[in-house]
This record gives C-alpha cells, sequence and structure tokens, in this order.
C-alpha cells in the first residue's frame, strides 16, 4: 500500500483537503506524524495528527488531510492568526456540538460505551450540571466573571502549586525529597496570589487588549490574502471573507464598547456549555435505551 504522504501533492497544487478511504493507505501513519491533542473541533473527527504544515484529520471511514500555511510549533501566533481564527473556533465548536446531536453520532457512541454500565448515568448528571452552569454564566455574566477571575484562576494556580510542593515532600518520615518541586511549587503559589490581587477591571483589559489585537491582526492577514483572489484562499474564499470581515468589525467593537463585548464574550461560553450539556445527556439516554434493548433482545 502507499504512503500517506504520496498523496498529498494536489495540497501544493491549490487543492485545499485530500480525502483517503482508511483503506488506501499503509498503517500505522508513518515517521514524522505527531498526536496532536489541541485543534479546532470538527464533525467525525475521532483523532487529530501533524507532521509539519500538514494536519490530518481521521474519521470512522478516511483520513482528511489539509496544509497549514503555518506549523503550531514553528509560528504558534501566526498560526492562530491566519490558520485558526478565533471566530472559526467558535463556529466550528457551534457546528461540532450540533452534529453530536443527531442520532446516528449518538449511536455510534452509545455503541462504543454500552459496555460500561454506569456511563449513562454520568453522562446525565455531567449534562445536567453542564446546563445549571451555562444558565448561570448566561444569566449572570458579570457576576461570573468576576468570580473566574478572582477566585476559579487563582484558585486552580493555587492548587498546582501545592501538588508541586507535594511532589518535594515525603511523609514516611518527614522530609524534603525534591528542594527543586518546592521550589517550583513555592513561585507558583506566589503567582497565584499575585493573580489573586489583579482587579476583574485589569483582566478584563487585559483579555479584551489580547481579543483586539487577534481579530485586527486575523482581519488583516485574511483579506490581505482575499484581495489577491480565491487562488490565495483554497480553505474557502467566502468563508474567509466573512471571518476577515466579521474579525474586523469584532475588534472595532472592542475598542467602542469593551465591557458589552466581554459580556457577550461570557453569554457565548455559557451557551457552548449549555449545548454540551445536552449533549451529553441526549448520549446518556441514548446508552439507556441501548443497555434496555440488550436486556430486552432474546438473543443476548
Amino acid at each position: 500500500m502507499p504512503s500517506i504522504e504520496e498523496f498529498l501533492y494536489p495540497l501544493h497544487e491549490g487543492i485545499w483537503e485530500v480525502i483517503i478511504p482508511r483503506d488506501q493507505v499503509t498503517e500505522p501513519l508513518g515517521d514524522g506524524w505527531l498526536s496532536s491533542p489541541i485543534n479546532i473541533p470538527t464533525p467525525g473527527t475521532i483523532a487529530s495528527y501533524r507532521k509539519g504544515q500538514y494536519h490530518l484529520h481521521e474519521t470512522a471511514t478516511d483520513l482528511r488531510i489539509h496544509l497549514d500555511r503555518y506549523d503550531p510549533k514553528k509560528h504558534p501566533i501566526l498560526h492562530l492568526i491566519d490558520d485558526a481564527p478565533l471566530l472559526l473556533m467558535i463556529s466550528e465548536t457551534f457546528i461540532t456540538l450540533i452534529s453530536f446531536t443527531r442520532s446516528g453520532t449518538i449511536h455510534t457512541l452509545a455503541g462504543e460505551l454500552q459496555n460500561q454500565t454506569k456511563t449513562y448515568r454520568n453522562h446525565i448528571i455531567l449534562g445536567v450540571l453542564a446546563i445549571f452552569l451555562g444558565i448561570i454564566i448566561v444569566a449572570v455574566p458579570d457576576l461570573t466573571f468576576l468570580g473566574l477571575t478572582t477566585l476559579i484562576i487563582p484558585g486552580i494556580v493555587l492548587i498546582f502549586g501545592l501538588i508541586t510542593v507535594r511532589y518535594g515532600v515525603g511523609t514516611r518520615p518527614l522530609r524534603i525529597t525534591d528542594r527543586n518541586d518546592i521550589i517550583r511549587g513555592a513561585w507558583i503559589i506566589g503567582g497565584a496570589m499575585i493573580l489573586g490581587s489583579f482587579s476583574p477591571i485589569f483582566w478584563g483589559a487585559i483579555i479584551l487588549a489580547g481579543l483586539a489585537g487577534w481579530m485586527f491582526a486575523t482581519s488583516l492577514i485574511l483579506l490581505r490574502r482575499i484581495l489577491k483572489g480565491r487562488k490565495a484562499v483554497p480553505e474557502g474564499f467566502l468563508s474567509r471573507l466573512i471571518i476577515g470581515a466579521a474579525s474586523l468589525m469584532l475588534a472595532i467593537c472592542i475598542c467602542i464598547a469593551p465591557v458589552s463585548v466581554l459580556m457577550i464574550g461570557m453569554d457565548i461560553l455559557g451557551i457552548l456549555i449549555i449545548i454540551l450539556g445536552l449533549v451529553s445527556i441526549l448520549i446518556g439516554i441514548r446508552l439507556r435505551v441501548m443497555m434496555q434493548e440488550n436486556r430486552d433482545d432474546p438473543r443476548s
């Protein structure tokens, strides 16, 4: 069987994505392909791999490879600006979560998990909790942001620092086993205290300044490519035009009404969490139904 690399030449001739049936290439992927745990959510993707600028999405039936303009390891900021703009992340996340509500996808996930008897309860419980959390965020975004910046983020960093210190201390008998862990943990704890001293206004200013810079840079790069014509935008001329224009508008809105944009961002986060909770509940219900069907099936 041919290797994956033998199918990739169209990517260098203006084709955005190459789709290869799984049974047409050798297994495993080959040298240089590394698992990519952080990616823009994509419907149907069960695993993701990278090799330089090549980005592979594995689905149940095929391998889908596209060519990023920037290798995220070498140029992480340019990758976020051009290959993974924020608005694309948000839209793809919504699409992916909604795709999970389709009965076929839920049936597939349920089929993979049907032997785990407690899984459906966990899905339903976590789904209910996620919906409750999402409703709170949407209902009181200002208080949620206050709690997130003054309590939750510093608290998480503090716990991480305490765990790091714990790695450097032995208990039987009580002794220091690794001074480096203790020093590192102390620095982390100090960082948590500094984070906790920042005001919500400071947090908001930092977040919005970063978002505005990201949006301006994305709109500049995408709109420059769009002006060169369709060949310069193989991933989709219209979609990148919309993302570039919307990114510019969002950056301007941040400058004009920063508080409103921040609250809208919290609302979007709450809605995403609510949808995630609904998906979890639907999967749990489907699992319960499948378990009941298996009990009633005389062949089981």
